[in-house]
Formats: structure tokens, sequence, C-alpha cells
């Protein structure tokens, strides 16, 4: 029976510059996502409100339709966008809007966002 030897030449793997690179690309990965986090879970909530706004028989007129959703920005603490920064063509309620996010002292995130509503069913 032959005896399997493995010598330290023929092993390979991740070495200290190596995993510290690793480190690094994930910790910048890591801060970039934890900062920008917050501006997606608002914009979800814009989407949520415009599209239930949109779909509510009780608003008839663009005024009725840009004051509810004043009112429910104050409920889900949207402070990005107001009432007047929504479009309202046909029955469809949309918004578009950036987001800048400082990430370092000279080194900024941009971000578009467009919440339209959904075609009604």
């Amino acid at each position: 029976m032959k005896c399997s030897r493995i010598s330290a030449r023929a092993q390979h793997g991740l070495g200290l510059l190596g995993f510290l690179l690793v480190l690094t690309a994930v910790g910048i990965f890591g801060m970039v996502a934890l900062k920008a986090l917050p501006s997606y879970m608002e914009y979800f909530s814009i989407q949520s409100t415009v599209n239930r706004i949109a779909h509510d028989p009780m608003l008839q007129s663009d005024a009725d339709i840009r004051t509810a959703f004043d009112r429910q920005m104050h409920v889900d603490m949207i402070k990005t966008v107001q009432g007047r920064d929504l479009s309202v063509v046909g029955g469809v309620v949309a918004v578009r809007y950036q987001k800048t996010i400082p990430l370092t002292d000279t080194i900024s995130l941009l971000i578009d966002f467009d919440a339209t509503s959904k075609a009604s069913q």
C-alpha cells in the first residue's frame, strides 16, 4: 500500500496578504451596503405609498393624491420627497428622485430612484 503524502509545496490556500485583501473588499462593500440600506428602505416605503394612493378610489383629483401622500409621509417617516414632487398622469402616480449618500469626506454614492404605481388589474 502506498501512503499518500501531501507536501507543503503542493498545498494551496489563502495567504495573509490575500486574506487582508479579501477582508478589505468585504469591509468596503459592507460599509456601502449599510449606508445605502436606509435609502432603499425609504424607497420601498415610497413605492408602497404611491401604489396605495394610486389605487384608492376615494382620491379623484391630483390635489387629493398629493395631500394623501403628505399625510402618509408623516406616518411612514418619508423625508426625501413630498406630495408636490409627485407626477400624476392618467391615473399613474410616479416620483423620481436622486439620493446622495456620503461614504467618506471625498466619496459619495448617487442613486436614482423611480417609484411608479403599478397598473390596476
